[in-house]
């Protein structure tokens, strides 16, 4: 997947169109985004919370956390 990091502050109209939206991080891996209110507009993102995007990044990257995964860019630092 192609992916693109940046502020969306000014680009709401992007996420009010997007068939799923999410957060991720360190601490919550991927966490599915329910709705999004702006300017009164409300939209709601899918049935039960987890999209199939959101579904594939968790697998993905709960996998590289627990040596599942091999991990081609390093990410990962044995601790001893």
């Amino acid at each position: 997947m192609q992916v693109e990091e940046r502020h969306v502050s000014v680009r709401v109209d992007e996420l009010l169109d997007a068939d799923e939206v999410f957060c991720t991080g360190t601490a919550v891996v991927v966490s599915p985004v329910g709705s999004i209110t702006h300017l009164g507009k409300r939209v709601t993102y899918g049935n039960d919370g987890v999209g199939r995007v959101s579904k594939q990044l968790y697998s993905a990257l709960t996998s590289l956390q627990m040596g599942l995964a091999t991990d081609n860019m390093g990410w990962t630092v044995e601790l001893k």
